[in-house]
C-alpha cells in the first residue's frame, strides 16, 4: 500500500497534521494556583507567566474547588497552609471527584517541612512537595511538563475525535451502501426525497420498470409514470406526507416501460426527520399489488353475485367449523346479521347434524375422495323456527392454512309439502289398485267357473265354434287373473307386505319345472340349463317359481328372433347364484334403473306387459335376503344377464304377512 493510499484510508490526505508548533500555538493551558496570601499568588503569578498559559488565582480552597466545578486546568499549585479547607483537604476533594482526579497537584509550603507532612501531601494525591524557598526555574520547568503532558492528551483527543468523526463517516457512507444494496435487492420501487419533495434517489427496480433514469425522476418525470386519473390523488397525499408529517398510503396505477401497461401499486412513504427533529424528507416503496387488486375485485364480484342468490350460501372454516362468509340469502332466510353469523359454527345451524356427524359425512371430502356430497337437514332460524333444505357441499383446499367447506343450502319447504301430497296420493293410488284388484278376483273367478262349466257340456263336440270360443274366454280370463294377481303383489311389495312361505326346497328340480312350462310357450326359443344335480335351499318355493318364471319369458319375449336362453345355477359358499342369459335386443344402460320402478318398462309398450313382473321379482328377491341386478350393454345381439343371489340358510329377512 503506498503512502497517499494509507493516509487516503485513515483520513489524513483531507485532512493535513498540523506541525507540533501549530498545535502548540492553538493549545492553551489554565493553571490554578491557590494561596490564602495575595502577595504569594502575585509571586507565583510572575514566576509562571512566562510560559504564556492562562493563570487562574483561588485565595483559599474553597474558591479553588468552586473554580473547578467550571474550568478545566492542566495544573494545579496549592499552599498547603490556609485557614478553612488546608491543601491536604482540599487535594483529597479534588481527588475525589471523577472530572478533577486526574489533574496533577503541586504543593508549595514553608512551615510543614517534615516528613510526616509531606508524607499526608503525596497520600492526598500530589505530584510533587516544593518547600520554600524554591528556584522559580525549576517550578516553570516542572510546570511546562505537566502543560506538555496535558497539551499531548488534548491534541490526542483531537485526533481521536477526527478519528471517530472519519469513523463515522466510512459508516454511514457503508451503511448508505447497504441501504442502496438492498433496496436494489427488494421487489419493490424506493424513492427518497428531500422536504420539498423533490426526489433525490432511486434504486435500481424504479429504473427497470418505469424506464426513468434518477436525473429524469428528480426533475419530477416520476409523475409522468403514474397513470393520469391517479396524480392529483398522489399529489395531495405527498403534500399531507411532507407538511402535515403523516405516513402516505395510496394505491395507484403506475406505467411499465417495457409494454406501455398500467398496473396497481401500493405507495407507503415515512416523514424522515435530522437531529433536531425537522423534516428531512421521505422514503417511500411501491409494491405491485395489481393480482391482489383484481382479486379483491373479482372477490367482490362473485361475493355480489352470491348475494343475488336466494339460496343460502356460507363458507364455513375447516378447523373449527365456524361460518366464515354468509350472503344476502343466508342472512335473509336465517334471520341473522353477517355479524351474528361469523359468531356461529354450522352446528348451531343445523341441529339434526352433530359436529362429530358433519365430519364423519365430510372425510371423503377433504381426503378427495368425493367431488361433492348432498344431503337433506334442517337449519335453524334465530326465531327458533326450522325448515327443510338440501345442501350441496364442496371443500376448497388451502394448503397450509387449512381448508373450507363451501355450503349452498336450498330451501325445500314447497318441494317436501309437494313430495308428502304426492306420497298421500301414491298411498291412495296403491290403496285403490289393492281393493280393486281383490274386488277383481271375484267376478273373474265365476266367469271363469260359468265358462268351464259350459265346456263341459260341450265336451262332445270340442271343435264347435262355441267350444272354441269359450276356450278364448277362460284363456282371457286366466290373463286377467295373472294381472290382477300382479297389481296385488305389488302393492304388497310396496308396502312389504308380500307374503312368503318358508321351506326347504331343492333349486334345480324348480328350475327344470319352470323351464318346461315357459319352453312350452314359444318354439322359436331354446332353453338351455346349466344346473347342479341338486342344491337345497331355504324359502316360498312358489315365490322363487315366480322370479324365475319372470325372467325366463322376459328373455323370450325380449329375444323377438328366437334364439337361445341360457339359465345357470352356481352353488357359493353361504348363497347360490342364478343368472339368466338371452341374446336379444338388450337394454341401455341409461334405462337399466328404471326396469326394476312399478310399470317401468324399457322398450315402452311395443313388447307388451305392464312392466310390473321386475318390480314383483325385486321384492320377493330382497324379503328373501338376496340381490337382483341386470347387466347390458344395449346392444342388439348381445342381449341382457339378470343375476339373482339368494341365501341358502333359512336365516332370510322374509316378512310374513
Amino acid at each position: 500500500m503506498s503512502d497517499r493510499e494509507h493516509r487516503e484510508q485513515s483520513g489524513e490526505e483531507s485532512s493535513p497534521r498540523p506541525t507540533a508548533r501549530a498545535e502548540q500555538e492553538t493549545l492553551q493551558a489554565s493553571i490554578l494556583i491557590v494561596d490564602d496570601h495575595p502577595a504569594n499568588l502575585i509571586a507565583l503569578e510572575g514566576i509562571i507567566e512566562p510560559l504564556g498559559q492562562r493563570i487562574v488565582k483561588a485565595s483559599s480552597g474553597e474558591e479553588a474547588l468552586k473554580r473547578l466545578l467550571s474550568e478545566e486546568f492542566a495544573v494545579i499549585l496549592m499552599d498547603v497552609q490556609m485557614p478553612g479547607l488546608d491543601g491536604t483537604q482540599t487535594a483529597r476533594i479534588i481527588k475525589e471527584r471523577e472530572r478533577t482526579r486526574h489533574i496533577p497537584i503541586i504543593f508549595l509550603t514553608a512551615i510543614s517541612r517534615d516528613q510526616a507532612n509531606i508524607f499526608r501531601g503525596y497520600s492526598a494525591g500530589a505530584v510533587d512537595y516544593l518547600l520554600k524557598p524554591f528556584d522559580p526555574d525549576i517550578l516553570r520547568t516542572k510546570v511546562q511538563v505537566f502543560i506538555d503532558l496535558w497539551g499531548r492528551g488534548k491534541r490526542l483527543e483531537r485526533r481521536e475525535a477526527v478519528i471517530r468523526q472519519k469513523e463515522r463517516e466510512l459508516l454511514e457512507r457503508a451503511s448508505e451502501i447497504r441501504f442502496q444494496n438492498v433496496t436494489d435487492s427488494m421487489p419493490l420501487c424506493v424513492l427518497a426525497g428531500r422536504p420539498d419533495g423533490e426526489v433525490y434517489w432511486c434504486n435500481h427496480v424504479w429504473k427497470d420498470y418505469t424506464g426513468l433514469s434518477l436525473e429524469q425522476t428528480a426533475k419530477g418525470g416520476w409523475l409522468d409514470a403514474v397513470h393520469p386519473d391517479d396524480r392529483s390523488a398522489l399529489i395531495a397525499a405527498r403534500t399531507e406526507l411532507i407538511e402535515g408529517g403523516r405516513e402516505l398510503v395510496v394505491e395507484h396505477r403506475l406505467r411499465r416501460a417495457n409494454d406501455g401497461a398500467f398496473r396497481w401499486f401500493l405507495m407507503r412513504a415515512v416523514p424522515e426527520n435530522d437531529a433536531r427533529g425537522n423534516p428531512a424528507g421521505f422514503i417511500g416503496t411501491m409494491t405491485d399489488v395489481d393480482d391482489q387488486k383484481r382479486d379483491r375485485e373479482h372477490l367482490a364480484e362473485f361475493k355480489a353475485t352470491l348475494d343475488a342468490t336466494l339460496d343460502c350460501v356460507l363458507m364455513i372454516q375447516g378447523a373449527d367449523l365456524g361460518v366464515c362468509y354468509a350472503n344476502h340469502g343466508a342472512v335473509t332466510q336465517l334471520g341473522y346479521t353477517r355479524d351474528e353469523l361469523d359468531a356461529l359454527t354450522i352446528g348451531a345451524l343445523q341441529p339434526e347434524v352433530t359436529e362429530e356427524r358433519f365430519r364423519e359425512m365430510v372425510a371423503p371430502l377433504q381426503s378427495s375422495a368425493e367431488g361433492s356430497l348432498t344431503y337433506q337437514t334442517s337449519y335453524r332460524r334465530k326465531d327458533g323456527d326450522e325448515f327443510p333444505v338440501e345442501v350441496l357441499l364442496q371443500y376448497v383446499a388451502f394448503g397450509s392454512r387449512g381448508g373450507r367447506f363451501i355450503s349452498v343450502a336450498r330451501d325445500i319447504r314447497e318441494r317436501v309439502r309437494a313430495e308428502q301430497a304426492l306420497r298421500r296420493a301414491n298411498e291412495a293410488k296403491d290403496a285403490f289398485i289393492a281393493a280393486a284388484s281383490h274386488e277383481l278376483r271375484t267376478p273373474l273367478a265365476a266367469a271363469k267357473a260359468q265358462a268351464q262349466l259350459a265346456l263341459r257340456r260341450l265336451k262332445d263336440d270340442p271343435e264347435a265354434p262355441p267350444a272354441k270360443s269359450l276356450r278364448t274366454i277362460t284363456g282371457q280370463i286366466d290373463r286377467m287373473a295373472k294381472l290382477v294377481e300382479d297389481l296385488l303383489d305389488v302393492s304388497r311389495v310396496q308396502i312389504g307386505r308380500l307374503s312368503l312361505e318358508i321351506a326347504r326346497y331343492e333349486l334345480s328340480a324348480l328350475v327344470r319345472e319352470a323351464a318346461e312350462r315357459v319352453q312350452a310357450l314359444s318354439e322359436r326359443h331354446t332353453i338351455e340349463l346349466v344346473l347342479p344335480d341338486t342344491v337345497e335351499v331355504d324359502g316360498d318355493r312358489s315365490r322363487v317359481d315366480q322370479v324365475i318364471t319372470n325372467l325366463l319369458s322376459n328373455a323370450i319375449r325380449y329375444s323377438p328372433r328366437g334364439g337361445r336362453v341360457v339359465l345357470t345355477v352356481e352353488p357359493e359358499a353361504n348363497h347360490v347364484h342364478l343368472f339368466v342369459r338371452d341374446f336379444g335386443i338388450g337394454i341401455p344402460p341409461e334405462k337399466q334403473g328404471l326396469i326394476f320402478e312399478r310399470f317401468g318398462r324399457a322398450h315402452g309398450a311395443k313388447y307388451g306387459g305392464l312392466g310390473l313382473g321386475l318390480t314383483i321379482a325385486q321384492g320377493i328377491v330382497e324379503q328373501h335376503g338376496g340381490e337382483i341386478w341386470v347387466e347390458s350393454a344395449g346392444v342388439p345381439g348381445e342381449g341382457s344377464t339378470f343375476h339373482v343371489r339368494l341365501p341358502k340358510s333359512a336365516l332370510v329377512r322374509a316378512k310374513q304377512a
